[in-house]
């Protein structure tokens, strides 16, 4: 028998959370712009999940939406990329106030996507800042990923179906 889970990723443009999500559930084409609402069928622990993936668009016009999506949410992904110091910023000025405000309850996994860019540049966020943010936040995991790479990536989903066993206040 499967649990049914709402997983609804939050961030920036730049914080790659579409290009996660199209990664994982199986899209590898990353110039699709848009993922899709998808349900997949996902194995934790060995018990089954029945998963829906939502992406929310980050532009202030959606608000109302993701909104709706945070009423449905499970556990909220909330993204940032490591190589974009304002999507990092956002995750505490913007997202964290409004995931606090709609969906207190909510556990959140904060996600630091693009680890590949640490080999090549040195203004990147550190894995300590992230640390130190999910600390802040009160965020149940904190995952870092390489999209690009796959690395990480199913660590996030595993993390996401752990924190609704132990609901934990954002």
């Amino acid at each position: 028998m499967s649990r049914y889970l709402t997983l609804v990723a939050v961030g920036d443009h730049l914080s790659n959370k579409t290009e996660l999500l199209l990664k994982y559930t199986g899209i590898h084409d990353l110039g699709v712009a848009r993922f899709e609402n998808n349900v997949q069928s996902i194995i934790v622990d060995r018990m089954a999940w029945m998963v829906h993936f939502v992406d929310t668009e980050c532009d202030d016009d959606y608000e109302i939406l993701r909104r709706q999506a945070y009423d449905e949410a499970d556990c909220i992904l909330l993204c940032y990329s490591v190589k974009v110091k304002s999507s990092f910023e956002n995750v505490y000025k913007k997202w964290c106030l409004e995931v606090r405000k709609c969906a207190p309850l909510v556990p959140v996994i904060l996600i630091g996507t693009d680890i590949e860019a640490r080999a090549n540049n040195n203004g990147t966020i550190s894995t300590e800042q992230g640390e130190n943010l999910k600390l802040l936040i009160g965020a149940y995991a904190f995952v870092e990923c390489s999209i690009e790479h796959f690395l990480g990536i199913d660590d996030i989903f595993i993390e996401a179906v752990r924190s609704t066993y132990h609901r934990k206040k954002f």
